[in-house]
Parts: structure tokens; C-alpha cells; sequence
């Protein structure tokens, strides 16, 4: 609740607070409204019409066609101004989502994970434009109601407003029940729903896989089976409602019941009680069960809202465990890199080994050296190529750039002068250019093309028929696999990066292009280039090859030859690769 509470007093901020008195102020005239139309209504019924004073009846009227006109201005102003704050305070959230969520370290956005990252963003912003929309609507609306109708069924008539002091604390203690059976309720539907949307992220961005290995009917059962859960989730929640409103509509008739057998009793006993104090007394009795019967329906969409409320307030309020530190500092970087007692393990790691992905690394990298790195699958290379970029930070020991521990270096700093190249290629939509300016903004055509030229990329762009202005499809559809992976480098080469890491990054070029692009590598003096590599023929002639074992230790440290005298996995990799016996 106090999540919500938080998100309520934006409201109140200077740049709203103008709109919020406006909609409490108008729904004030609304509720005022429509309070005293019955009363109106009586004075027609009981007096006007008996008395046979038809001018009293037309000036009567025509204050209740007035004021009733006055209620849908009211009505409207109200609402306009509602979904005014409620519609910038929900996009506030999102921006401040969206903006939190670049900041978050992967090790947080494994925590939280993907599926529920995007509910929170779409479904849970939602709800939450949904409950101050209608905070400044029937959320104040209804108590104001509820008041001023008892106030104004005591008014008009004491002796039947014993109904009134039976019927509020029936429905007071169904609602109280609701809100709390509710809550569980909704918070396990939440859930089912991140389990949807993590379920249909993986289908979309897998598409090519199952259609390739005709996995369509297995997908759909999947998804037909998370959708079953959410399904069975929402009726839950739903069988309250379904089972409450039929109750009230039974105690509520069963009010007007009795209303009309006190009015018949109270007139047959001679009191001066007559059709219209009953037909003012019915109206206030059904605005009053309208308005619990609102703050019912409410409890349940507030009992969502509060849900959203604290899952939003946990992602802005989560702790990015990987930030500057205090003391950090710019460096101009080299690119002399080493691992000093590196020991790493992912929060929720695998038991395997402990847990421990990378175990007691060591090693040093010269400036402007070509570094291979190979392994068995599973033996870390991904996670340790990640620690120098700090997309993770170490569990123990330290990793230094030109002799400064990543950790004391500014992030910003530090990334801009590292570009990491995933085997998987992020492809943005929109043109080629745009795509390569993610790694420098400014970049000019002239960089453009030389960075697409060390990439081999050159050759296709230019064979586009808009060349650099070439639109691609989201995640690079339009483009083979190669072309992705070959602009995914041109952005990274473009900003002229200290140290280049390149995750299995040309897994998809043929063999010929690799060893241009390799070679062309070469030609960049001043570049530090780390290459993570399944095959022994893409990082053969580096400077030096890491070799890491299935402890996620270093197995060999070397060149080619020294590892194959040296590292028995790296022997084992080259048998596997290229055959024959090295004793021969």
C-alpha cells in the first residue's frame, strides 16, 4: 500500500496539483448534484403536483433539467482532468521504468527477468493508470456518495432509516471480505501473467528456430498450458465478483422491501408519509447500495493496483549492483588487461562446481594484441570476456585495465572505450546507418564506411540499393545472418575502440570472410582484440589463446604451438577439430 501511496502523492506535484483540485472540486458538484435531484424530485411528487400549481411544478423542473445539465459539465471537466493526470503520471512511470531498466547491471535483470520486466512496463503501468483515473472518478465519488445519501436519507424521512443502519454494515463486512480474499488472489494472477508474456517474448523471438525444427504443435501446447494457468488464475479472481454481485442485488431489493412496507405501515397508522418521501427514500437507498457496490468492484482493482504498485516500486527502488564507485576515476585506456585471482559465480548459478563459473583466473594482455579464447561448452568464456566491460563484476579478485581495477574506473568511461560484439547480432529497425551510429552517434559517412570496410560489410551496403540508407526490418530479418553479424561489427568498429571483444561473433560468415575480417583486425595497431571462438581455425594465429577448462579454470595460456605442447584440452579441441595423432 505504501508503494501506492507514493504513486498517489504525483498527483500532487506542482506541474498536476492545478488538474487534481480541478476534478476534486467538479466531482464535489457532480456527487452535490446528484444528491439533491432526488430531493427536488419529492418536492414535485409530494407538493407541486398535489397543490395543482403547475408553475411551481415547471420552475421545479426546470431547476432539476438545470442543475442536471450542470452535472454533465461537472461530469465531463472531471473527467477530462482525470485521465489528464492519471494518463502523464502512468507515462512518468514508464519513462522512469525505462530509464531505471538501462541502468540495471544483467545480474539484475536476471533477477528480475525478462518476462516480468515487460509486465511491469505494459500491464502493471496500466493498472495503475487505471486506478488514478478513477481515484479522481468513482474512487472518491463513492464515499462521497455514501456519506452525503445517509445524510440526506436521515433528512428526509428518520423513521425508515433504521433500513439505512442494517444495511451499510452488511455490505461494509462483505466488502472487508472481498478486499482480503482479493489480494492473494490477484498477486498469483500477476504472476501467471509474467509467465504469459515470458512464454510469448520466447515464441516471437524464436520464431525462425520453430519453424525450422517444426516445433509448432509443441509451442502451442506450451503456450496453451501457461494460458490454461493465467486462465484458471483470472476465474479465480473472478468467481468473487460473479458471486458477490448477486448477493448485493438480493440484500438491496431486499431493503426496498422493506422501505415500502415501514412507508405502508407508517400510513396506515395516519403518519404523514407519502409517495414521494418513499420514491426519494428508494433513490437515496440505491445510491447508497450503488456506492458500496462500487467500492467493492474498487477493493478488487485496488487490491491489483497495490500488487503493481510495490512490483513497480521494487524495480525503481532496486539496487543496480553494478555502479560507480564513490572514488571512480576516467582513464584514457590503452589496453594492458589482467586478471588477478578472478573468481566469478552468477547469483543463481548452477551447484556445478560450487556454483563457481570461473575459477582463480590469471593471466595479462598486452596493448594491442589479438587474444583467442576457447573452451569446451560451459567453461566460461562468455562470462569471462563480460567481467572486463563490468556487465558483471567479479566475486573475488580484480580485473585491471592499464593497471586500474575496472571497478574504480566510471562505467561510461570504461564502455565507450570497449565494444563487446554478441554472437547473437541485435539488429535495431530502421536504415544501416542508423543501426551503426549506436556506436557513435556522430559518425560520419567517411568512418561509416571505413568501419564497414574492416568488417567486411562494405560490399553488400554497398550493393543495397539505398546503401547506408537501406532500411532493415526489426532484428535484422531482412538481412542473412552473415550481413547481421558483419554490421553488428561495423557499429562496434566505428568508435574506434581501445579493446574489442568478439563473442563468437562471426560464427555465421563463411570462412573466406572471416579471415578477411581477421586480417583486417590486424591493421588496427591500436586496438586491444579478444576473440571468443568454438573453432580452433578462427583464433589459430592470435598472439596469444586462453584455454579454459570445464572448471572454468585455465587449462593453457600461449600461442598455438605452445598450447598444443602444453594445455590437454586444447589438444583434445584440435584432435576433435582436425583429426590425427600429435604424437606421430
Amino acid at each position: 500500500m505504501q508503494s501506492l501511496l507514493k504513486i498517489y502523492k504525483l498527483a500532487y506535484q506542482k506541474k498536476y496539483i492545478f488538474y487534481a483540485i480541478l476534478a476534486i472540486v467538479f466531482l464535489l458538484i457532480e456527487v452535490g448534484i446528484s444528491l439533491f435531484v432526488p430531493y427536488l424530485s419529492k418536492q414535485i411528487i409530494d407538493e407541486a403536483i398535489p397543490s395543482g400549481d403547475l408553475s411551481e411544478v415547471i420552475r421545479i423542473g426546470a431547476i432539476v433539467v438545470g442543475i442536471a445539465l450542470g452535472s454533465v459539465i461537472a461530469m465531463a471537466i472531471n473527467n477530462v482532468t482525470a485521465q489528464y493526470i492519471s494518463v502523464n503520471i502512468a507515462t512518468e512511470i514508464g519513462m522512469n521504468l525505462f530509464e531505471k531498466i538501462q541502468k540495471l547491471s544483467l545480474a539484475n535483470v536476471d533477477k528480475i527477468t525478462t518476462g516480468r520486466l515487460l509486465t511491469i512496463v505494459s500491464n502493471d503501468t496500466t493498472q495503475i493508470q487505471n486506478i488514478l483515473r478513477m481515484s479522481f472518478r468513482v474512487i472518491l465519488r463513492a464515499p462521497l456518495t455514501l456519506i452525503g445519501a445517509i445524510v440526506m436519507a436521515y433528512i428526509t424521512n428518520p423513521n425508515v432509516f433504521v433500513v439505512v443502519l442494517i444495511l451499510v454494515p452488511i455490505l461494509l463486512v462483505s466488502l472487508i471480505l472481498i478486499f482480503r480474499r482479493a489480494t492473494p488472489l490477484f498477486r498469483a494472477l500477476q504472476h501467471k501473467i509474467d509467465n504469459l508474456n515470458t512464454k510469448l517474448e520466447e515464441t516471437v523471438s524464436g520464431a525462425r528456430e520453430i519453424k525450422a525444427f517444426v516445433t509448432e504443435q509443441y509451442e502451442m501446447e506450451k503456450y496453451h498450458e501457461v494460458s490454461d494457468d493465467y486462465n484458471k488464475a483470472i476465474i479465480s479472481a473472478n468467481k468473487i465478483l460473479a458471486l458477490l454481485s448477486p448477493v448485493i442485488m438480493l440484500i438491496s431489493n431486499f431493503a426496498i422491501a422493506i422501505i415500502i412496507f415501514i412507508g405502508a405501515k407508517l400510513l396506515n397508522e395516519g403518519n404523514n408519509i407519502i409517495v414521494g418521501t418513499i420514491m426519494t427514500y428508494i433513490a437515496y437507498i440505491m445510491q447508497i447500495i450503488g456506492s458500496l457496490m462500487i467500492l467493492t468492484n474498487i477493493s478488487v482493482m485496488l487490491s491489483r493496483a497495490i500488487i503493481s504498485g510495490e512490483r513497480v516500486s521494487n524495480v525503481l527502488s532496486m539496487e543496480i549492483d553494478i555502479k560507480n564507485d564513490p572514488d571512480a576515476i576516467d582513464i584514457d585506456i590503452k589496453g594492458d588487461i589482467e586478471f588477478n585471482n578472478v573468481d566469478f559465480a552468477y547469483e543463481n548459478g548452477s551447484e556445478e562446481n560450487g556454483g563457481i563459473t570461473l575459477r582463480n583466473i590469471n593471466f595479462k594482455i598486452n596493448a594491442g594484441e589479438m587474444i583467442g579464447v576457447i573452451g569446451s561448452t560451459g567453461s566460461g568464456k562468455t562470462s569471462l570476456v563480460q567481467l572486463i566491460p563490468r556487465m558483471y563484476d567479479v566475486t573475488s579478485g580484480k580485473v585491471l585495465i592499464d593497471g586500474v581495477d575496472v571497478r574504480h574506473i566510471k562505467l561510461d568511461n570504461l564502455r565507450k572505450q570497449i565494444s563487446f560484439v554478441t554472437q547473437e547480432a541485435i539488429i535495431f529497425e530502421g536504415t544501416i546507418a542508423e543501426n551503426i551510429r549506436q556506436g557513435k552517434d556522430d559518425a560520419t559517412l567517411e568512418e561509416m564506411e571505413e568501419a564497414a570496410k574492416l568488417a567486411a560489410a562494405k560490399e553488400f551496403i554497398d550493393a543495397s540499393e539505398d546503401k547506408f540508407n537501406t532500411l532493415v526490418t526489426q532484428k535484422g530479418t531482412s538481412l542473412s545472418g552473415g550481413q547481421r553479424q558483419r554490421l553488428q561489427l561495423t557499429r562496434a568498429l566505428v568508435r574506434k575502440p581501445k579493446i574489442l571483444i568478439l563473442d563468437d561473433s562471426t560464427s555465421a560468415v563463411d570462412a573466406n570472410t572471416e579471415a578477411i575480417i581477421k586480417e583486417n583486425l590486424r591493421t588496427i595497431k591500436r586496438t586491444t582484440k579478444i576473440i571468443v571462438a568454438q573453432k580452433i581455425s578462427s583464433i589459430i594465429d592470435c598472439d596469444k589463446i586462453i584455454c579454459l577448462s570445464n572448471n572454468g579454470t585455465i587449462d593453457g595460456f600461449g600461442n598455438h604451438e605452445e598450447l598444443l605442447k602444453t594445455s590437454n584440452v586444447y589438444k583434445e579441441i584440435y584432435q576433435s577439430q582436425f583429426g590425427g595423432d600429435l604424437d606421430e
